[in-house]
Parts: structure tokens; sequence; C-alpha cells
């Protein structure tokens, strides 16, 4: 036996053991591969072989054992290999998912759709809901698969059969909880509109502007002249008169954050009779309103504004179409516009004198390409279409972004602003060198609002053979929500927020909560504001409709190209990156990527210029340029297509030149 002394120092010894190991916190991430990484909370990524990377799912938190060891393949100085090995699992993220139910032999299981898990999940018989191969479920996970690398799910909604109409929709609804039901009894918690102190504006003449299809109208116009220039007042629906904070039904649009328009589908933020009805401004119907009255000088600048509660009720629904031929005098001026003669020639006085005004004193963003994807009978694509603004559409722009600037005047320090901070800043390097190098700009600090305002305005794209602008574009940050007063250097605007589409944006609707505070607590301190967590969930809110609308038009996009693999046809380059670069179909305006790799020629990549070059070709954004398409992964969502041959022989150095796509 072993005596105490021998025990303790064994004791000590197998102390020290452990204490020599190095243990580390990490989150799982996954690959397009089987390996795995855990990427530390010091910033460093332990690779986590496939073996182990079966007991766990990406996003989860795990401790590990960080093992090294020497690679005895090679010579006694090589870099030693570091790994993971797991030794606890302490929080899984991932609960429900959707994904495609699969039949193999005997076997029930869902692929999940999610990026970096490359596995099939097993359902166990009781948990299959009746589900068919082939169909789209949304599930949760019933056993997570650490320790034992078994992991198992339950169905918990058949979404639907792929070839089941207007599956692509139900789809992506379900998959981003776009439509939480509405409670029964929403209509419960609505308040009674109060008028007492609201201003009367009925008899004053306010015309809607919109599409002819739209019902949920949140903003009505009227402007006159003055000795100085115009008086402009900017009606916008209040459904925050109508719904109580923190009631179910707040909490339900908080959640969805805005309305969604899916290709063929329209998800409000509202229920329908709030959306459509009770907050709309329907013509000749007496609504409640947060008013945005401003006086505009002559030179399109911004004297004075001032906010109030009213009621109004609008004097007619005008489309954008009527308008715009109204307003050329080339065409004749259709019936419905006559009666707003007076307020139509002051507004588009008016909103013409704003765009000058913005041109010269802050940015105009240069008007982007807008599609609209037209859908058959059976829910699939059709076509796609370019939508052109006409001057309607600019006039209601113009005067929303004056309305808008106003709020943000309004709200002072704090409240919810959107905030834009120009270039993401490992990237403002290569923009001064483009800078230098295409306009002859120094000593210009580009990351501030003036020096981002001075580069954009010193652009001019027809004198540049280089695409200049489209390179910039690409190395912006994007814009995000903000409880903090901060610059939108994209309009060359201090600060700026939106309060102009409170039935359709819920963080809109908190905008007029706190403009209507800051009115009635005028002679007090207190305002109540928005919170970081508020504010997350509803950021969050928006990033989900953005997703699920891109993810549905790349899927209907997919199954409309597919029947065209193999054919060659023209486009326009409009992303590039270290692996490849993605061409715009100029006949059908779908995106695929050509992925550089598998092309016979080798590519080098200008991260500055966002440019590839081989010894045969050089490709640049807006370029045009031939393709063929290769293959379609409806699964993936994913378009790839591959250059003509004569393209990359040695033999043919095709000069491209670069085209301008307005």
């Amino acid at each position: 036996m072993l005596d105490n002394s021998t025990l303790s120092q064994l004791k000590q010894l197998k102390q020290e053991i452990v204490d020599s190991k190095e243990y580390a916190e990490g989150i799982v991430k996954g690959t397009q591969r089987k390996f795995g990484f855990i990427v530390l909370d010091d910033g460093r990524e332990i690779y986590l072989n496939p073996e182990e990377m079966q007991k766990v799912l990406p996003g989860d938190r795990v401790k590990i054992l960080i093992v090294t060891e020497q690679d005895k393949t090679k010579n006694k100085d090589s870099k030693a290999k570091t790994s993971a090995a797991l030794q606890a699992l302490l929080h899984s993220p991932l609960n429900e998912f959707t994904g495609r139910y699969i039949i193999k032999g005997q076997g029930h299981f869902v692929e999940p759709d999610l990026p970096y898990l490359n596995r099939w999940i097993f359902i166990p018989p009781a948990a299959r809901q009746n589900a068919q191969a082939g169909d789209y479920v949304r599930c949760k996970i019933s056993r997570h698969p650490y320790p034992k690398a078994k992991p198992q799910a339950k169905i918990l909604e058949v979404i639907g059969a792929a070839e089941q109409i207007g599956i692509e929709a139900d789809y992506v609804i379900s998959k981003f909880q776009l439509a939480p039901e509405w409670p029964d009894n929403w209509q419960d918690s609505l308040l009674s509109l109060d008028t007492a102190d609201r201003t009367d504006l009925t008899a004053t003449s306010f015309i809607t502007i919109d599409a002819a299809s739209t019902q949920d109208m949140d903003d009505a116009l009227y402007a006159q002249p003055t000795e100085k220039g115009w008086q402009l007042q900017v009606a916008i629906a209040d459904p925050s008169a109508l719904i109580a904070p923190d009631s179910t039904l707040d909490k339900l649009a908080k959640q969805r954050a805005t309305s969604s328009y899916l290709p063929g589908k329209a998800i409000a933020m509202l229920p329908e009779e709030l959306a459509n009805n009770l907050c709309s401004l329907t013509p000749d119907q007496v609504r409640a309103a947060l008013i945005c009255q401003i006086d505009i000088l002559k030179d399109g600048s911004i004297e004075s504004f001032k906010f109030f509660e009213a009621i109004i009720r609008s004097h007619g629904k005008l489309t954008y179409n009527d308008v715009s031929a109204f307003l050329d005098p080339a065409t004749s001026s259709p019936t419905s516009c006559s009666p707003h003669s007076t307020t139509l020639s002051a507004l588009h006085a008016l909103s013409n004198a704003l765009l000058e005004n913005r041109t010269e004193c802050n940015l105009v963003i240069p008007n982007r390409q807008d599609y609209r994807m037209i859908l058959n009978a059976q829910r699939k694509l059709e076509r796609i279409e370019l939508q052109h603004k006409n001057c309607a559409n600019q006039l209601v722009e113009e005067c929303m972004i004056a309305a808008n600037r106003c709020a943000a005047e309004i709200l002072g320090e704090q409240g919810v602003f959107i905030s834009h901070p120009g270039f993401r800043p490992e990237r403002l390097a290569d923009v001064r060198k483009l800078a230098e190098e295409q306009l002859g700009l120094t000593d210009i600090d580009f990351s501030t609002p003036d020096g981002y305002r001075q580069l954009m305005k010193s652009i001019d794209d027809d004198a540049l053979e280089f695409p200049l602008r489209a390179v910039l574009s690409r190395l912006l940050a994007r814009s995000r929500l903000s409880t903090q007063r901060l610059p939108h250097q994209g309009m060359g605007l201090s600060a700026y927020t939106t309060f102009t589409s409170p039935i359709r944006k819920y963080s809109d609707l908190v905008v007029h909560r706190l403009i209507k505070a800051k009115l009635q607590t005028a002679a007090t301190e207190h305002t109540p504001a928005c919170s970081e967590d508020d504010l997350a969930i509803i950021q969050q809110g928006q990033d989900n409709a953005r997703q699920a609308r891109m993810q549905m038009e790349q899927w209907l996009k997919c199954d409309f190209i597919q029947p065209m693999i193999g054919q060659q046809l023209s486009g326009h380059v409009s992303q590039i990156n270290s692996n490849g670069f993605t061409v715009r179909l100029d006949q059908y305006l779908i995106e695929g990527f050509v992925e550089t790799r598998l092309l016979n020629d080798k590519y080098s990549f200008d991260p500055m210029r966002l440019r590839l070059s081989s010894k045969n070709l050089t490709i640049e954004l807006e370029q045009a340029i031939d393709v063929i398409i290769k293959d379609v992964d409806s699964n993936r969502r994913s378009i790839s297509f591959t250059l003509p041959a004569a393209v990359t022989s040695p033999k043919e150095t095709v000069q491209t030149k670069t085209a301008q796509v307005s």
C-alpha cells in the first residue's frame, strides 16, 4: 500500500498535470466542410476535427481543452498543430429551425436550412407529424448531439410540400417568424381617440399621393406659397393615438418591427383593420395625425418648423402616375388632379427647391435601380421589371425627408435615429489612396461627415474611366438604428430619423411617441427614451424581414433560370471579391457568381480597386461581360455562371469597356 506521503505526492502531481493544461471557452463556428473551429473569447480560432464537430452545433458555447502536438510527418522544426477537445457544453442557442424532410431507407431526417450545419438530424417516429419526403418543416431540437453525436429533433409544423403553390412565401414567413398570431381580443387594448387637444384641420385640403393599390396610407400633404417661399404641412397617420405602449398588440408589432413586402405577398406590421382602416389616411375619413409644419425659403432651406397633434381629412387619393402626368406640361392633366392643382403646383415648386438645396448643401444619393418581381398564377417568377422614379415620387420623397429632418431636430440628443457612419474603418486607408489616385484629394479625413461629403461631391462619373463611385459604395458600412444622435453621412446630415411610416415601421411609431412626449412635457426635463434592448429587437426584426425577402427572391430566381443552364447571356459585373465576381444579366436582371478558381486562368485580386486580373482579362465593377449559366441550386439558393471559352483563351484577350449602369 502507498503511504500518506506517496499519496500526497501523486495528488500534487495530478494537480500539476491538470494545471499545466490549457482550458478555454468559446463559440462553435461551422464551415462548409465537416470540421469546424472554436472562436475563443480572446479572438483565437482553434481547430475542431470532424469527429468532435459532430457533437456540437454552430453557435454553441463550449468548454474545451486546447491540445498541441507536433506534426510527425514533417521535420522537427515544423509548426505544432493546435486543436480542441470538447470538455463541456455550456449553452446552445439553437432551438427552432426550418429545413426539408428527408427519408432514406428506414431513417427519417430533417436537413436543416442553417449556414454551416451540413448534417441531417434524426426525427423519431413519434415526432414526425405525418410529414412526407420533400416537405418543408419547422422543427425543434429535442436532443442535443453532445456528447454522443446523436442529435434528434421533433417537427413543430409541416409548412408544405415543394410543389405547393406559394410555398416560397409560406416557408420564409415560417423560417423568419414574420407573422406572429394576433390575439382574438387585440381590439380590447385599443385606446379611445381623444380629440380635445388636437387641432382640427379637417377643412385643410390635404391630399395623399401613393400607388393605386395602397391601402395603408400613412402620409398626406398640403402646401401653399408664402412671401418668403412656401409653408408645407406633412400629416402623418398616428397609430400611437390608438395603440397602448406595452400592450399585447404593441409587443407583437415590435416583434414584427416592420411590414414585410415579399414578392406577391405583403405582411402588415399591424392588424389589417388598423393598418388599412382605422389608422390609414383614407379620403373623406377623419383620422388622427401628427403634423410637421415647415416654413421653407425660396432657396429650399428650412426656416422653421413645428409639430402638433391634429385630426385631418384627406381630400383625395392621387396616384404617382397621375400626379406625374399632371406635372408634365407635355401631357394632358388627369381629371383626378384638377381639383388639387393649386396644392400640387406648390408642392412641385417647393420639392424642387428642397432637392436643389440638398444637392448643394448636403448629399443626394444617386437613384439605385429598383426592381419588381412579377409572379404568375402559380406564384412563380414570370419576369423582373425595373422600377423608375417619376417626378411625383421625387415630390413625396423630398417632403418626407424634410419632415424627417425636423423630427431629428426635435428629438435632441437622444431618441431613435438612423445613423450612417460612412466608410468601414478598416477600408479608410484604401479610400484615401483611391481619392488621391483618381481625384487628387489629399489631407482630408474621410471618416468625418465633411470629408465624406467633399469626396462624394468631387466624383464626376462621366470624367472617370475607373468606376470610382461603384467601388466606394462597396466600402460603406450599413446604416443602423441608434439611440444616440449620430451623423447620417450618406445623406450628408448631422442627424436623421424617420417618423413618416408609423403604420409600417415600429421605429417610426416609437419616434411618434417620443415627439408627442416632447410636446406634452416641453416645460419639464423628463422625456421617455427608447432602451438599447428595445432598439435591438426592432433592428433584428427589420433585418429578419430584409433577409426573408432576399431569400425568397433568390429562390424564385433559381427556379426561373434553371431551364436556361448552358445558355450564354450578356450582363454587367455587380460585385467582386477575392473568390470571384457577380454578374447581373441584362435581359433577366438576375445575378450569378463566377468562381475564379474554376476558370482556366489564375486571377489576382486587388482589394483596394475591387479588381480581378489574369493574363488575359481584367474584371472591374459595372463592366459588360458575357457569361454562361453553369449551375443552379434552389436548395442553397445559389446561381453559378462561368465564362465562355473564348474569353479565357490565351490566344484571344478580350478588351471589355467599362459600362456605366444608370
